[in-house]
């Protein structure tokens, strides 16, 4: 059995999310990773195979919308023989139809795609746009991983049989982070928001929640992504309530953040889930955030708080909550465990599909 797993996206989470796979893999000559160029896969014991792409976000463009550009990887992915096909996210790219459909009509192979958003993000026109895009992704699969059993009724109602269907959660190799643990660095009263700053992320509601707990905690606000004017300006005009680190920051200073959180703050107006819960209880941390999407079972399995989003008084008593608890990795996170229910669903689909 060999298992070609593409990866068009492995920056950030994603790459965490593969590493971890790759590393914890029971039968790691069984599977190749089909990946861009800058993915960093040297000292993974798997099969790295690569291709190039743009580092540019207009030329990463360019290549996923050219049929021409999709069929030159097609044909790659063609001569390494495999017996599966696993898209892991990426679904809503206009080349990952193509690959799903060529690989049914052509190869006649089993296709497997990981849906990470089985519900479009609110606020992001490219998010609505790839939705749609990916559920012609989802059609033509053979079968549609997702990482959250809320999610299985909303499959259904598209139309995926539980045949079709397998639920496998996010694993993280939070090592990438805690290697970077530096001794003597004190715990402070203050409340870590940490990811790429996106509409559905609720920063305004965290900003208001921030500003009633004045004198009691301070708030790191941490990533990449575009503020509205007003709201940057309400942030940075507060120095004595807010640091903003607005930019990618590298793990090392994430490490160096989640050693001086005293607690994670996660206000999302809505959610799939999440790296984020890992990195924070690897870092002992304890995580308050909105209850929507699979982050709630998240924060459930970690014994996090829960409240409701688009409520600023309710997250600010979250907050407090929160403040202090213990927070562990649960069993059920272990990588081990999850790359193993990776093998669980290649090998079912294999012996249904490929020796019939």
């Amino acid at each position: 059995m060999h298992i070609v797993v593409m990866c068009p996206a492995v920056r950030g989470a994603m790459s965490y999310h593969l590493h971890a796979l790759a590393h914890h893999y029971p039968a790691p000559e069984q599977m190749t990773l089909y990946v861009p160029d800058l993915f960093d896969g040297e000292a993974l014991p798997c099969m790295v195979v690569k291709y190039p792409l743009s580092r540019r976000s207009g030329g990463k463009l360019a290549a996923y919308f050219s049929t021409l550009w999709a069929r030159r990887r097609f044909q790659e992915i063609r001569a390494l023989k495999p017996d599966i096909l696993h898209l892991f996210n990426s679904d809503g790219y206009p080349c990952s139809w193509l690959w799903a459909r060529w690989t049914r009509r052509e190869l006649q192979k089993p296709f497997i795609v990981s849906v990470h958003d089985p519900e479009p993000h609110p606020g992001t026109l490219i998010g609505t746009v790839t939705y749609q895009v990916g559920k012609r992704t989802w059609k033509q699969a053979s079968h549609v991983h997702i990482f959250s059993e809320c999610f299985v009724p909303r499959m259904r109602r598209f139309g995926i049989r539980e045949s079709r269907l397998f639920v496998i959660p996010l694993c993280t190799d939070v090592t990438n982070f805690t290697r970077h643990s530096q001794p003597n660095v004190t715990r402070e009263p203050l409340a870590l928001f940490f990811g790429r700053l996106e509409a559905y992320k609720g920063i305004p509601v965290l900003v208001e929640a921030a500003e009633q707990l004045r004198g009691k905690l301070r708030f790191a606000i941490a990533g990449p992504g575009k503020l509205p004017p007003r709201l940057h300006h309400r942030i940075v005009s507060q120095p004595d309530l807010f640091e903003l680190h607005n930019r990618f920051l590298p793990e090392a200073e994430v490490a160096r953040l989640f050693q001086r959180a005293s607690v994670c703050v996660m206000p999302y107006v809505q959610a799939t889930q999440s790296s984020v819960p890992w990195i924070a209880a690897a870092f002992g941390v304890p995580v308050v955030a909105t209850a929507t999407g699979g982050l709630a079972d998240q924060i459930r399995q970690m014994r996090g708080v829960l409240v409701p989003p688009n409520n600023p008084e309710a997250l600010a008593q979250g907050i407090l909550q929160a403040y202090g608890q213990e927070a562990t990795l649960p069993n059920a996170w272990n990588p081990k465990i999850v790359a193993e229910g990776y093998q669980a669903m290649y090998q079912r689909v294999y012996s249904e599909e490929c020796c019939k």
